[in-house]
Protein backbone atom coordinates (compact mmCIF):
# COMPACT_ATOMS: atom_id res chain seq x y z
CA UNK A 1 0.00 0.00 0.00
CA UNK A 2 0.92 3.18 -1.22
CA UNK A 3 1.91 5.59 2.15
CA UNK A 4 1.04 10.01 1.97
CA UNK A 5 3.64 11.87 0.25
CA UNK A 6 2.60 14.87 1.43
CA UNK A 7 2.93 16.04 5.18
CA UNK A 8 0.26 14.11 7.84
CA UNK A 9 -2.13 16.43 9.42
CA UNK A 10 -1.45 17.12 12.95
CA UNK A 11 -4.48 16.47 14.65
CA UNK A 12 -3.03 17.29 18.14
CA UNK A 13 -2.21 21.04 17.36
CA UNK A 14 -5.78 21.56 16.66
CA UNK A 15 -7.74 23.81 18.75
CA UNK A 16 -9.48 22.21 21.59
CA UNK A 17 -13.43 22.31 20.61
CA UNK A 18 -13.90 22.92 25.12
CA UNK A 19 -11.95 25.51 26.53
CA UNK A 20 -10.70 23.70 29.38
CA UNK A 21 -6.95 22.93 30.85
CA UNK A 22 -6.14 19.65 31.95
CA UNK A 23 -3.12 19.28 34.93
CA UNK A 24 -1.95 15.70 33.79
CA UNK A 25 -1.58 14.25 30.20
CA UNK A 26 0.91 11.35 29.54
CA UNK A 27 1.46 7.94 29.49
CA UNK A 28 1.73 5.34 32.25
CA UNK A 29 3.36 1.97 32.88
CA UNK A 30 5.92 2.09 30.26
CA UNK A 31 8.19 -0.69 30.60
CA UNK A 32 12.29 -0.40 30.36
CA UNK A 33 15.16 -2.83 31.39
CA UNK A 34 17.61 -0.41 33.58
CA UNK A 35 20.88 -1.12 34.46
CA UNK A 36 22.02 0.88 38.25
CA UNK A 37 24.78 1.06 39.12
CA UNK A 38 26.07 1.67 43.39
CA UNK A 39 28.97 0.90 45.19
CA UNK A 40 30.75 -1.48 42.22
CA UNK A 41 27.46 -3.56 41.77
CA UNK A 42 24.98 -3.18 39.04
CA UNK A 43 21.23 -3.92 39.59
CA UNK A 44 19.25 -4.83 36.25
CA UNK A 45 15.91 -3.22 36.74
CA UNK A 46 12.76 -3.95 35.38
CA UNK A 47 10.99 -0.65 35.64
CA UNK A 48 8.11 0.90 34.59
CA UNK A 49 7.83 4.41 34.13
CA UNK A 50 5.05 7.24 34.26
CA UNK A 51 5.69 10.65 32.16
CA UNK A 52 2.78 13.47 32.49
CA UNK A 53 2.88 17.37 31.03
CA UNK A 54 -0.03 19.99 31.33
CA UNK A 55 -2.15 21.29 28.65
CA UNK A 56 -2.71 24.29 27.58
CA UNK A 57 -7.23 25.12 27.47
CA UNK A 58 -6.31 25.87 23.55
CA UNK A 59 -4.82 22.67 22.88
CA UNK A 60 -6.53 19.48 21.50
CA UNK A 61 -4.05 16.90 23.04
CA UNK A 62 -0.07 16.78 23.58
CA UNK A 63 2.11 14.38 21.35
CA UNK A 64 2.44 11.51 23.13
CA UNK A 65 4.85 10.01 20.90
CA UNK A 66 7.37 12.34 22.22
CA UNK A 67 7.19 11.59 26.04
CA UNK A 68 8.60 7.73 24.69
CA UNK A 69 11.36 9.07 22.84
CA UNK A 70 12.44 11.76 25.11
CA UNK A 71 12.60 8.56 28.02
CA UNK A 72 14.48 6.36 25.04
CA UNK A 73 17.13 9.61 24.39
CA UNK A 74 17.74 10.20 27.90
CA UNK A 75 18.21 6.41 28.75
CA UNK A 76 20.60 5.75 25.60
CA UNK A 77 22.89 8.43 27.03
CA UNK A 78 22.77 8.70 30.13
CA UNK A 79 26.21 7.35 31.25
CA UNK A 80 26.45 4.91 28.58
CA UNK A 81 23.12 3.33 29.31
CA UNK A 82 23.84 2.51 32.86
CA UNK A 83 22.59 4.82 35.48
CA UNK A 84 23.83 5.51 39.03
CA UNK A 85 21.32 8.22 39.83
CA UNK A 86 17.33 6.83 39.52
CA UNK A 87 16.39 10.65 40.38
CA UNK A 88 18.25 11.96 37.89
CA UNK A 89 17.56 10.03 35.37
CA UNK A 90 13.89 11.26 35.97
CA UNK A 91 14.62 14.94 36.36
CA UNK A 92 16.77 14.63 32.44
CA UNK A 93 13.32 12.92 31.25
CA UNK A 94 11.13 15.57 33.12
CA UNK A 95 13.44 18.25 31.32
CA UNK A 96 13.27 16.64 27.68
CA UNK A 97 9.93 15.87 27.77
CA UNK A 98 9.09 19.80 28.99
CA UNK A 99 10.95 21.24 25.95
CA UNK A 100 9.17 18.52 23.31
CA UNK A 101 5.70 19.06 24.40
CA UNK A 102 4.50 23.03 22.97
CA UNK A 103 3.16 24.75 25.45
CA UNK A 104 3.53 22.93 29.01
CA UNK A 105 4.74 24.48 31.63
CA UNK A 106 4.77 21.75 33.93
CA UNK A 107 5.90 17.98 33.26
CA UNK A 108 6.38 15.25 36.15
CA UNK A 109 7.79 11.41 35.57
CA UNK A 110 7.60 8.32 38.08
CA UNK A 111 9.62 5.64 38.36
CA UNK A 112 9.15 2.42 40.07
CA UNK A 113 11.20 -1.11 39.69
CA UNK A 114 11.74 -4.12 42.08
CA UNK A 115 14.78 -3.76 43.76
CA UNK A 116 16.88 -6.74 45.30
CA UNK A 117 18.86 -5.53 48.33
CA UNK A 118 20.80 -7.46 51.30
CA UNK A 119 20.90 -6.09 54.75
CA UNK A 120 21.41 -6.95 58.06
CA UNK A 121 18.97 -8.43 60.15
CA UNK A 122 18.81 -7.95 63.57
CA UNK A 123 16.15 -10.31 64.36
CA UNK A 124 18.36 -13.18 62.61
CA UNK A 125 22.15 -11.67 63.69
CA UNK A 126 23.04 -12.31 59.98
CA UNK A 127 22.22 -10.83 56.56
CA UNK A 128 19.42 -11.43 54.54
CA UNK A 129 18.25 -11.18 50.93
CA UNK A 130 14.55 -8.87 50.26
CA UNK A 131 12.91 -7.30 47.28
CA UNK A 132 12.00 -4.15 47.92
CA UNK A 133 10.21 -1.25 45.83
CA UNK A 134 12.48 1.30 44.40
CA UNK A 135 10.58 4.65 43.54
CA UNK A 136 11.54 7.70 42.17
CA UNK A 137 10.35 10.68 39.79
CA UNK A 138 10.60 14.76 39.35
CA UNK A 139 8.72 17.61 38.67
CA UNK A 140 9.86 20.38 36.32
CA UNK A 141 8.57 23.05 35.73
CA UNK A 142 8.83 26.24 33.44
CA UNK A 143 9.69 29.21 34.67
CA UNK A 144 10.22 31.95 32.00
CA UNK A 145 13.47 30.47 30.14
CA UNK A 146 14.47 27.99 32.95
CA UNK A 147 13.42 25.28 33.88
CA UNK A 148 13.28 24.58 37.58
CA UNK A 149 13.83 20.76 38.85
CA UNK A 150 12.66 18.82 41.79
CA UNK A 151 13.63 15.22 42.41
CA UNK A 152 11.58 11.99 44.02
CA UNK A 153 13.37 9.33 45.92
CA UNK A 154 11.93 7.03 47.92
CA UNK A 155 11.29 2.85 48.75
CA UNK A 156 8.16 1.05 49.82
CA UNK A 157 9.21 -2.06 51.87
CA UNK A 158 7.19 -4.74 53.65
CA UNK A 159 7.82 -5.47 57.57
CA UNK A 160 6.11 -7.63 60.47
CA UNK A 161 4.33 -5.71 63.10
CA UNK A 162 2.80 -6.92 66.37
CA UNK A 163 -0.15 -5.45 68.10
CA UNK A 164 1.06 -4.04 71.94
CA UNK A 165 -2.73 -4.11 72.70
CA UNK A 166 -3.68 -7.63 72.16
CA UNK A 167 -0.16 -8.50 73.87
CA UNK A 168 -1.09 -6.22 76.67
CA UNK A 169 -4.12 -8.50 76.94
CA UNK A 170 -2.45 -11.60 77.20
CA UNK A 171 -0.07 -10.37 79.75
CA UNK A 172 -3.43 -9.37 81.88
CA UNK A 173 -4.55 -12.98 80.90
CA UNK A 174 -1.27 -14.53 81.65
CA UNK A 175 -0.45 -12.74 85.24
CA UNK A 176 -4.25 -13.60 86.20
CA UNK A 177 -4.11 -17.14 85.58
CA UNK A 178 -0.52 -17.30 87.41
CA UNK A 179 -1.61 -15.56 90.57
CA UNK A 180 -4.53 -18.27 90.83
CA UNK A 181 -1.62 -20.83 90.58
CA UNK A 182 -0.18 -19.70 93.68
CA UNK A 183 2.53 -17.37 92.24
CA UNK A 184 3.80 -14.46 93.97
CA UNK A 185 2.99 -11.04 92.60
CA UNK A 186 6.64 -11.05 92.07
CA UNK A 187 7.09 -14.17 90.66
CA UNK A 188 4.47 -13.51 87.97
CA UNK A 189 6.34 -10.37 87.27
CA UNK A 190 10.18 -11.97 86.40
CA UNK A 191 8.11 -14.62 84.22
CA UNK A 192 6.67 -12.58 82.02
CA UNK A 193 9.40 -10.42 81.44
CA UNK A 194 11.11 -13.06 79.46
CA UNK A 195 8.44 -15.05 78.68
CA UNK A 196 6.91 -14.27 75.14
CA UNK A 197 3.56 -13.46 75.32
CA UNK A 198 0.66 -14.34 72.48
CA UNK A 199 -0.71 -11.10 69.90
CA UNK A 200 -1.97 -10.92 66.44
CA UNK A 201 0.71 -9.89 63.93
CA UNK A 202 0.27 -8.09 60.63
CA UNK A 203 1.98 -7.76 57.25
CA UNK A 204 2.98 -4.48 57.16
CA UNK A 205 3.97 -2.39 54.06
CA UNK A 206 6.20 1.25 54.98
CA UNK A 207 6.26 4.04 52.42
CA UNK A 208 9.10 6.88 52.40
CA UNK A 209 9.83 9.23 49.97
CA UNK A 210 11.92 12.40 49.63
CA UNK A 211 11.02 15.06 46.92
CA UNK A 212 13.71 17.95 47.35
CA UNK A 213 16.03 20.41 45.48
CA UNK A 214 17.86 18.82 42.61
CA UNK A 215 21.06 19.88 43.50
CA UNK A 216 20.54 18.71 46.99
CA UNK A 217 23.18 15.67 48.71
CA UNK A 218 21.95 12.54 47.64
CA UNK A 219 20.04 10.53 49.17
CA UNK A 220 20.47 6.17 49.22
CA UNK A 221 18.08 4.24 48.34
CA UNK A 222 20.17 1.81 50.62
CA UNK A 223 19.64 3.58 53.63
CA UNK A 224 16.08 4.96 53.41
CA UNK A 225 15.54 0.66 52.81
CA UNK A 226 17.12 0.58 55.81
CA UNK A 227 15.05 3.22 58.19
CA UNK A 228 11.83 1.47 57.16
CA UNK A 229 13.12 -2.14 58.05
CA UNK A 230 14.10 -1.30 61.43
CA UNK A 231 10.92 0.96 62.18
CA UNK A 232 8.91 -2.22 62.20
CA UNK A 233 8.35 -4.89 64.63
CA UNK A 234 10.69 -7.43 62.56
CA UNK A 235 12.21 -7.76 58.73
CA UNK A 236 10.65 -10.20 56.98
CA UNK A 237 12.86 -12.84 55.29
CA UNK A 238 12.20 -14.59 52.49
CA UNK A 239 14.16 -17.90 53.50
CA UNK A 240 14.22 -19.13 57.33
CA UNK A 241 15.11 -22.23 59.24
CA UNK A 242 13.44 -23.13 62.47
CA UNK A 243 16.10 -21.69 64.38
CA UNK A 244 15.70 -18.46 62.27
CA UNK A 245 12.34 -18.19 62.27
CA UNK A 246 11.93 -18.91 66.19
CA UNK A 247 14.47 -16.03 66.44
CA UNK A 248 12.16 -13.76 64.00
CA UNK A 249 9.33 -14.46 65.97
CA UNK A 250 10.65 -13.42 69.11
CA UNK A 251 12.02 -10.19 68.29
CA UNK A 252 8.80 -9.09 66.70
CA UNK A 253 6.87 -10.18 69.96
CA UNK A 254 9.58 -8.29 71.58
CA UNK A 255 8.80 -4.90 69.74
CA UNK A 256 5.09 -4.53 69.66
CA UNK A 257 4.30 -1.55 67.28
CA UNK A 258 1.43 0.43 66.50
CA UNK A 259 0.79 1.29 63.02
CA UNK A 260 1.48 4.96 64.40
CA UNK A 261 4.63 4.44 66.22
CA UNK A 262 6.10 3.25 62.85
CA UNK A 263 5.52 6.29 61.28
CA UNK A 264 7.25 8.29 63.91
CA UNK A 265 9.89 6.29 64.39
CA UNK A 266 10.65 6.97 60.90
CA UNK A 267 10.27 10.40 61.12
CA UNK A 268 12.85 10.36 64.01
CA UNK A 269 15.15 8.22 61.98
CA UNK A 270 15.22 10.73 59.30
CA UNK A 271 15.98 14.04 61.18
CA UNK A 272 18.60 12.01 62.80
CA UNK A 273 19.82 11.05 59.54
CA UNK A 274 19.03 13.53 57.13
CA UNK A 275 19.51 17.11 59.70
CA UNK A 276 21.92 18.57 57.01
CA UNK A 277 19.60 18.28 54.02
CA UNK A 278 17.69 21.61 52.78
CA UNK A 279 15.00 22.01 55.48
CA UNK A 280 12.21 22.31 52.38
CA UNK A 281 12.62 18.98 51.61
CA UNK A 282 9.28 17.46 51.54
CA UNK A 283 8.97 14.21 53.28
CA UNK A 284 6.11 11.41 52.64
CA UNK A 285 5.44 8.42 54.89
CA UNK A 286 2.65 6.22 54.83
CA UNK A 287 2.67 2.76 56.98
CA UNK A 288 -0.08 0.68 56.24
CA UNK A 289 -1.15 -2.70 58.46
CA UNK A 290 -2.70 -5.73 57.06
CA UNK A 291 -4.50 -6.99 59.68
CA UNK A 292 -4.83 -10.66 60.67
CA UNK A 293 -8.23 -10.60 62.53
CA UNK A 294 -9.96 -7.69 61.74
CA UNK A 295 -11.65 -7.52 57.99
CA UNK A 296 -10.48 -4.21 58.02
CA UNK A 297 -6.63 -2.19 57.74
CA UNK A 298 -5.18 0.14 59.75
CA UNK A 299 -3.54 2.64 58.12
CA UNK A 300 -1.20 5.86 59.13
CA UNK A 301 0.09 9.41 56.97
CA UNK A 302 2.58 12.18 57.28
CA UNK A 303 3.68 14.72 55.02
CA UNK A 304 5.65 17.47 56.18
CA UNK A 305 9.10 19.44 55.41
CA UNK A 306 12.13 18.06 57.14
CA UNK A 307 12.29 21.96 58.99
CA UNK A 308 8.39 21.42 60.49
CA UNK A 309 9.75 17.42 61.58
CA UNK A 310 12.63 19.07 63.43
CA UNK A 311 10.89 22.29 64.91
CA UNK A 312 8.22 19.34 66.20
CA UNK A 313 11.20 16.98 67.69
CA UNK A 314 13.05 20.27 68.93
CA UNK A 315 9.92 21.05 70.59
CA UNK A 316 8.67 17.64 72.36
CA UNK A 317 12.89 17.21 73.24
CA UNK A 318 12.32 20.81 74.98
CA UNK A 319 8.74 19.73 76.72
CA UNK A 320 10.96 16.40 78.18
CA UNK A 321 13.75 18.34 79.41
CA UNK A 322 11.32 20.65 81.64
Amino acid sequence: MKLNSKPLSDVQSDDSKIQIGIRRVGICDIPKIIKRKRFGEINELTAKIDVYVDLLPSKRGIHMSRNIEAINEVISTLTGEVISDSEELCSQIAEKVLLAQPGATNSEVNLTANYELKTYSEAIKGEKSSVHKLIAGARAKKNGEKIEVLKIIGAEVEGTTVCPCSQELSRDFAQEKLLEKGFTEEQVKLALEDMPLAAHNQRSKSILIFEQPRNAERIELEDVIKILETSMSAPIHEVLKRKDEQAVVLYAHNNPVFVEDVVRTILKQVALKYSNQPPETQICVKQTNYESIHQHNAVAEVKTTLQRLKEQLNGFENNEEN
